[in-house]
C-alpha cells in the first residue's frame, strides 16, 4: 500500500486565541511576542466563549488556546478551563491548549477543560532556557509538565529545531520516548524580523536530521508543524521522506511532489496536534 501523508491547513477554520493579547513577560530573543500579534485576543472567559460561538456559527472546526508567558513560563489558562468545557459541550469545537509550564494545581485545571490536545514546548538546554527565553525555570520543569499531562494520553510535545544547542536538542529528542505522547511536532527556528535572532533560521539539513532521529525513536506520529522557515519546499519533501506523518501548510510544489511519488494525500482543515 502506498504511504500516506496528511496536509494540515488550519486557516480560518482553526484560529489561535491569546488570553494575554499581545502581552508576554519573557520577550524571548527569537520571538519578542511577534507571534502573539497574529492571534485573536480573548482576555476573559466570557470573551473566549463569545469568540468560540462566533467561530462555531461560521462553520469553524476548533481553535488553539494560548497566550504570552509570565516569568516562570506559564500561560494563565487555568481560569479558562470552565469556558473550554462549556464550549466543548455547546459547540463541539475541538480545542488545542498550549499552557506553557505547569504545576499540579494548574495541570488539574487544564486537564479538566476536556481539551483534545495539550501542546507543550520542550527544551532541555539550561542556557537556552535562561539566556534565550529569559525564563526562571530548569529542564526539570519541562519534564514535570510532561509528567503531569501524560495521563491524559493527549500530550503533544513540540520541539523547535535550531533553538537550543545541538546537545540540548539531542537531549530533548532522546527524552520524548520516555513519555506516552499522542504525537510529536517538530518546528524549525525562523528568522523573525525585529528580533535579536532575525538571521538565525535553522539550516535545512539540521531539520531533516532531527526528523530522521525523531521518527526512528518515537513510536507516535511525528509531524512538521506550522512554525518553520518558508520558501524551501525541499525541506518539506525531505521531512516526508524521513517519515513525517504530516506537514502543516505545505507549499503547492510539495503537494505535487507527494502525488508524483505515489503518496496517499489527505487534506485536513485543522491543527496538526489533533493528528489521528
Amino acid at each position: 500500500m502506498a504511504p500516506r501523508v496528511t496536509f494540515y491547513r488550519p486557516g480560518k477554520s482553526f484560529p489561535a486565541f491569546s488570553v494575554t493579547g499581545a502581552g508576554c513577560s519573557l520577550q524571548c530573543d527569537h520571538c519578542r511576542g511577534r507571534y502573539l500579534q497574529g492571534m485573536r485576543p480573548t482576555l476573559t472567559p466570557d470573551e473566549l466563549q463569545r469568540e468560540a460561538a462566533r467561530l462555531s456559527s461560521e462553520g469553524g472546526r476548533g481553535f488553539l488556546l494560548s497566550g504570552g508567558c509570565d516569568r516562570r513560563g506559564r500561560v494563565p489558562l487555568a481560569t479558562f478551563a470552565g469556558s473550554v468545557r462549556s464550549i466543548r459541550a455547546s459547540t463541539g469545537l475541538e480545542v488545542n491548549v498550549h499552557p506553557g509550564l505547569l504545576d499540579e494545581e494548574d495541570a488539574a485545571a487544564i486537564i479538566s477543560s476536556g481539551a483534545e490536545a495539550f501542546s507543550v514546548d520542550v527544551l532541555q538546554d539550561p542556557l537556552t532556557i535562561s539566556g534565550t527565553l529569559h525564563l526562571q525555570a530548569s529542564p526539570r520543569d519541562y519534564r514535570r509538565t510532561m509528567e503531569l499531562l501524560e495521563p491524559t494520553e493527549r500530550l503533544v510535545p513540540h520541539v523547535c529545531v535550531g533553538l537550543q544547542s545541538e546537545e540540548g536538542e539531542e537531549d530533548t529528542l532522546e527524552l520524548i520516548p520516555s513519555y506516552r505522547v499522542h504525537a510529536l511536532i517538530l518546528l524549525g527556528l525562523m528568522g523573525t524580523k525585529g528580533t535579536p535572532w532575525e538571521s538565525r533560521a535553522v539550516p535545512r539539513e539540521r531539520l531533516a536530521q532531527a526528523m530522521r532521529k525523531a521518527v526512528a525513536t518515537v513510536t507516535a506520529p511525528v509531524l512538521l508543524g506550522c512554525m518553520r522557515p518558508r520558501g524551501h519546499w525541499e525541506a518539506e519533501a525531505e521531512a516526508i521522506e524521513e517519515g513525517a506523518a504530516g506537514v502543516v501548510n505545505p507549499s503547492p510544489r510539495t503537494v505535487r511532489w507527494a502525488l508524483d511519488k505515489g503518496y496517499r494525500v489527505e487534506d485536513v482543515p485543522s491543527c496538526c496536534a489533533l493528528h489521528l
